[in-house]
Formats: structure tokens, sequence, C-alpha cells
């Protein structure tokens, strides 16, 4: 059990003696002979005192000027003063009032009474400076002790922040129950404050994550690798600990909490947890911190404002260089940061919970589009819509699709979705049977990226597609690698022999067009033929190839 700590003030070594001793079974004491070195001890920063019991008449610094030291500090809030003076008048109690003091008892010291009033103040005031379970200090406690520290630091930047991020914490306390996890938590604190980083403080946030501030010059990386990884024994059961740590360096005198915000937030651009488990914190995160914050403060005023733009990319049949689909792109024009890439707002969007929204809001306008330009009686084409892997979490999101493809009349193909590999988590969790209901409705489905990760073949080993499209990472290779044109011919083969038609994407030159043609690609999308366009180009480009006769034709 982690005793609170006590500060006591009076230049009688008789009466601290005595309060030290009635105390010391509860509490950690420490002692000042007057209002100076108590100052001088709370700034040093080794302690978190819960309660400072002073003296009034005291040399060099009194009672009352401590006091006001303390208002001046702002210190009042959280560390509470018990008047333990002689003088016991009206006149000084009433100051002492006034500058804060909360409680006052006189000699002599009843010991049962002491302690009674200290603990119903240290109650009153109740901040919970120490984890309890591991002795470290809690996120308050840690906060205060790190910033009184890094005042009196001659170089702040010497020294960061570390994040650590306990792994599978949870199933720790499933395997080994809770006195299994308490005992992982305590061994973790434990060498956390023993190893080689030597760190000056350490605390324990939420239940599986430590901080700690150490010297810069004391992170060995290999070190902690080293120790990563250990087993340690958990109730005659060997358990493997393992973390992921981010790095903050300290570059000022700001708060601390927004380096141990900046320490978490570079867990995230942590590649591979088990070849190197730590990243550290740089501009490019800043960078991509504040673009979050922005995007998630600013998209509903964006979206309501008609800030967001749909852009259509020419899908081209590759034998004949006619326009056969479309692709609906995304694109946001921001008043003040003018163009805003795609791979800036669409993760913050899937992360924050927003794209389904967005996604519907591309659903709606080319579908209004197209069906405005039907009336018109002008050249249409079949549009893809994207879908991201959080929309087949949203049960509203996906039952407005399947109404809409309830109510279609249109032939099949003529409303399409691209689905990109990442969904396949979310479909195999959660929704597996929704593609195939979705084309039995009618919608054609393009796997998009393929070949950009890791699941693309379960992908379709699981569901069926209509079209496939190749990623434009592997289009890039033609050119400059051999064995690439085999393996796309390879890849096309295989996709005509599951009855699946293939579009190239990032197509930009005609060597690369003229290997997919040999390789017998289906469909051609990139720059060789046409960028993203506008609405309104668009709707000339289609012109265009209606008057050359460049439009496969698409019967519904």
């Amino acid at each position: 059990m982690v005793k609170n700590e006590i500060l006591i003030v009076d230049d009688s070594e008789i009466n601290r003696s005595m309060l030290h001793l009635m105390l010391e079974d509860e509490y950690e004491v420490t002692e000042a002979e007057n209002g100076a070195e108590a100052i001088a001890i709370i700034e040093k920063g080794d302690h978190i005192f819960r309660l400072v019991l002073l003296d009034l008449v005291m040399p060099v610094m009194d009672g009352f000027c401590f006091l006001q030291e303390l208002k001046n500090r702002k210190l009042q809030q959280q560390l509470p003063v018990i008047i333990i003076s002689g003088d016991t008048s009206e006149e000084s109690l009433d100051r002492a009032y006034g500058l804060g003091a909360v409680d006052f008892f006189t000699k002599p010291f009843n010991p049962s009474i002491v302690n009674h009033r200290v603990q119903n103040v240290i109650s009153l005031y109740a901040h919970s400076y120490r984890d309890i379970l591991t002795g470290c200090y809690s996120r308050n406690g840690f906060i205060q002790v790190v910033e009184n520290f890094l005042q009196r630091a001659e170089d702040v930047s010497k020294y960061s922040v570390i994040f650590y991020d306990l792994k599978n914490f949870k199933a720790t306390n499933s395997l080994m129950g809770i006195d299994g996890g308490d005992f992982v938590l305590k061994h973790v604190s434990k060498g956390l404050i023993n190893s080689e980083l030597e760190p000056l403080f350490v605390t324990r946030l939420e239940a599986d994550h430590f901080v700690c501030l150490a010297e810069s010059e004391k992170i060995d990386y290999e070190a902690m690798m080293r120790d990563n990884g250990a087993i340690i024994n958990v109730h005659g059961k060997p358990l493997q600990v393992r973390f992921r740590m981010g790095v903050a360096r300290i570059d000022s005198l700001a708060p601390i909490a927004g380096y141990m915000d900046r320490a978490k937030l570079a867990l995230n651009y942590i590649e591979d947890e088990y070849l190197k488990p730590y990243a550290e914190f740089d501009e490019k995160m800043a960078e991509n911190y504040v673009n979050a914050a922005v995007v998630t403060s600013d998209f509903e005023t964006s979206l309501e404002n008609d800030e967001f733009k749909v852009y259509y990319q020419p899908v081209m049949e590759a034998a004949t260089g006619k326009i056969a689909s479309a692709e609906a792109l995304i694109r946001w024009i921001h008043p003040d940061r003018g163009f805003v890439r795609p791979d800036l707002f669409i993760p913050v969007l899937e992360k924050d919970g927003y794209i389904s929204k967005l996604d519907l809001f591309v659903d709606l306008k080319v579908t209004s589009v197209l069906k405005e330009w039907k009336e018109q009686g002008l050249p249409t084409v079949p549009v893809s819509v994207n879908l991201s892997w959080m929309d087949f979490y949203d049960e509203d999101m996906i039952r407005f699709i399947l109404e809409r493809l309830k109510s279609n009349k249109s032939a099949p193909g003529s409303i399409r979705y691209e689905i990109t590999e990442s969904s396949f988590a979310a479909l195999k969790e959660n929704r597996g049977d929704v593609l195939r209901e979705m084309q039995s409705l009618g919608a054609w489905l393009l796997m998009d990226d393929f070949g950009s990760g890791y699941s693309s073949l379960g992908m379709l080993m699981n569901y069926k597609f209509n079209i496939l499209k190749i990623d434009m990472s592997i289009v890039r290779k033609l050119e400059e690698k051999p064995e690439v044109p085999h393996i796309v011919e390879l890849i096309i083969n295989m996709c005509h022999h599951l009855g699946m038609k293939v579009v190239a994407e990032g197509v930009e030159t005609e060597s690369q067009l003229n290997m997919l043609k040999k390789a017998e690609c289906d469909y051609i999308q990139g720059y060789y033929f046409s960028k993203p366009l506008p609405e309104a180009e668009f709707k000339e480009f289609l012109a265009r190839c209606k008057s050359e006769q460049k439009i496969v034709e698409y019967k519904e």
C-alpha cells in the first residue's frame, strides 16, 4: 500500500517529532523548519504532498508568507493546509483562512484527533497522485512532478517521454485472472523503474499503458528490444510480455500532457511491432495530427457548404479506346486550405466514423446526376462508387444500399460498387452475405486495388466479383521489372477463368497500354486517357465520345 505524503512545517523540532511519530504509521512524513525550506522541498518535485501541517510563527519565512506563496503559485486547490500554530488568536486564524488554510488544531496534540482531522482533509482533497496497485505515479501525480522537475531543469531538451503499450493485456486477464493481471502490472512497473533506461518518473495510465520521463541519451533501443518479449512466470504459467513504445523528445517547456499525447501518437506509426516495436514522434506526425483535427472539425460544415465535389475518371475499353464506365472520386475544395488530398482526409473520416456519411453523399450525387442526364437525353455510362470498410459496420448505410437496389428498375450493372481488401475483415466478421445480396439485386461489384495488400486472394476465394481492378502499384512496374508483365497476364487469365473482367488502374504510358492489351486486359483507367474530371468536364468528355462514336453500348 502506497502511503500518502505529508509535509510538516514548524521551527520547533519537538513539535515536528511529535507529529511525525503520530503520523508515520499511516503516512510518509517530510519535515521543514520554515516556509522557505518547505517551498524549496515542494519545488524540487521529488514528493507529491497531499497535506501541509503549518506553523504560523517561524523565522526566515512565516506561515502567512508561505500561504501567500502557495496562493501565488496556484497550489492551494491541490495542496490543503492545516494550521498547527500556538497562535490561535481570532485575528491570526482569520488571516490564515483568508490566505487559504482549511483547518487548524493546537497543542497539546491528541494523536486520535490529529489522525482523524488529517484523514478527513486528505479525503476531501483526494487527487489520487499514486497508483495504488503498482506504486507508480498516477497521471495527475506524474504531470505535477514532471512539470515541477522541468521547470528547474537547465535544458529541457535533454529529456524524452516514452509511452509503453502493453500488448494483449485483456487476454492476459482472461487467461491468468485478475490476480494474474495485477501480478503482470506490478512486474512491468518494477521492470521499468529498474531498467537500463533509469527513468526519472514513471506513471501507469489506464490498465495497460505506462509512461516515463527519462534522459534522451539513455534511450537504447537495442536494450529495450532485448527486454521486450521477456517470459515471466505467472502463478506457475509462462507468459511473454511485449510492448509497443512511442517516444517524444521534449523541445520546449510546454505542458507535459502534450508530450504524452505525442508519444502515444507515435505508436500509430509502428509498422512492424515485432521487428521494430517503437517509433519516435516527428514533425510529419504532428502535421498529420493537426490535419486530423482540422478534418474532423470542418467536415460537417464543408459538407453543408458543398465544398466536397464528385469527380469522374473514365474507364476505357482497352481494345477499342471507347469509354465503358467511370469511377466516382471525391474531392475536397476547402475555402482556406484549398485542395485537400484524399489521402489526408479519407483515413481520418474512416477512423472518426464519418466516412459513411461521405460515401452516401457521393452515391446520392452520382444517382442524381445520371438521372438528370438521362432525362435530358444526354449520354451516360455506368459509374462505380467506392465503399469504405467502415460502411459494412454501418447499419443505415447497408440498409440504404439494399433498399435502393430493390427499387432499381435498371439492368444489372447500372449500379456499381468498388470494395477494397481492407473490407475483408468487416465482411468476414459482420457482413458475409451482404455482397451476395447486393449482386442478387443487380449491383456489380468491383474488387479495387488488387495486389496492394495481403488479403486479395482471400477476398476472391470468399466472394464473387464482376470486375477486378489491378492496383496502380503493379501497373507502374510493368516497364521496370521483366517478370511483372507475366504476373499481370496470369492475373488477367485467372480473372477471365473465374468469369471476371479486369481494369488496370494508373495507366500513364503507351508502353503500359500495349503490354496490357497484349495480356488481353479488358479496361484501362488512368491519365493516359484522362485524369479525374469535374462534373461539367466529364459531361463534355461523354458528349465528345458520343460524337466520335467512342462509347461502349450499354443497354439498360
